[in-house]
This record gives structure tokens, sequence and C-alpha cells, in this order.
């Protein structure tokens, strides 16, 4: 009988200790990790990188070094009762801030302003996503001009010159 695992991930489910994956949520933490199953272990890493991101884009806007308690603890919210993903809640401040431009970013308010935006940007961005399904991308085909070398004998070329030659002579 082969010992069997749970999986810390989102299943629970129990697996021998070859299927499973250790998974680091910190990759600088002295801890070995948990065990995750590889489906389990997708979700997580897919969900630690938009959460890097997300911080990332809100360090950069807010011009911060990493976000503020009150920040995290509303993301948290957001996230926990509201049901949002780190993606939507990035789509949704870059929506208001870069797209719409309504608010400009100041850290008192924090990211409060994401429930009132989400359902709009959601429609906003099924819009766009039909628009370019819809788009029609012509094929430019290349057409060959033939351009004739300008002329130096016209009417008025042959008026201006100037024979040095006759000055001098005369």
């Amino acid at each position: 009988m082969v010992r069997k695992y749970k999986c810390y991930g989102y299943c629970g489910d129990k697996y021998p200790k070859e299927e499973l994956l250790k998974f680091k949520a910190n990759p600088n933490s002295k801890t070995e990790g948990v065990n995750v199953c590889r489906s389990c272990f997708d979700i997580k890493t897919k969900e630690v990188n938009d959460r890097n991101s997300l911080y990332n884009f809100i360090q950069e806007t807010y011009n911060l070094t990493f976000p503020t308690g009150n920040m995290l603890r509303q993301i948290k919210t957001f996230k926990e009762e509201r049901g949002y993903t780190y993606k939507n809640i990035w789509f949704t401040l870059d929506y208001v801030f870069n797209i719409k431009k309504v608010y400009k970013p100041q850290t008192k308010y924090g990211v409060a302003m994401v429930p009132y935006f989400h359902d709009e940007m959601i429609s906003y961005y099924k819009t766009l996503k039909e628009r370019r399904e819809n788009t029609e991308v012509k094929k430019i085909e290349a057409k060959k001009i033939t351009i004739k070398p300008f002329e130096l004998n016209n009417e008025y070329r042959i008026k201006k010159l100037i024979n040095m030659e006759e000055i001098l002579n005369d």
C-alpha cells in the first residue's frame, strides 16, 4: 500500500508523493513549501504571478515601494467578499487610471474605487474583444509606382542661367 499525502492546494485530495510538487509562495522563505498536485500548482503559480503584477502596478502607479496596509486589506476584502481576482483588480485599476482617467492615484483612498468600476471595466473589455473579433484586416497590396526623373532643362532654368564666360570676355 502506497502512502498518500494531502494536497494543500484547492482540491484537498490525497496523492502519492511522486505526484506532488513543492510550492513556495515566497521563494526567499526558508521553509520547504507545501505539497500540491500539478493542477493546483498551476493555479497557485498563476495566482502568485497575478498578485505580484498587481502589487507592481500599484507600486508604479502610486509611486510606492510596496502597497500600503490599507490597500492590502482592501484587496483581501475584494477577493474574499466580492470574489474578485487579482487580475480583475489590476484591470479595474488600469481602466480607472489609464483608460477612463477618472481618478488620480491617491494613497489615502487606496484602491477603494475598484467595486464602483468593476462591472464597467468588464463590459468595456467584452465590447473591445467583440470589436477586435469582428474587425477584418485588409491585406495591403504593394503598388508599383514609377517616378520620372526630374527634368533639368525647363524654360525658367534656362532664362536664369548666366554664362560666366560671356561676362568675362566682354
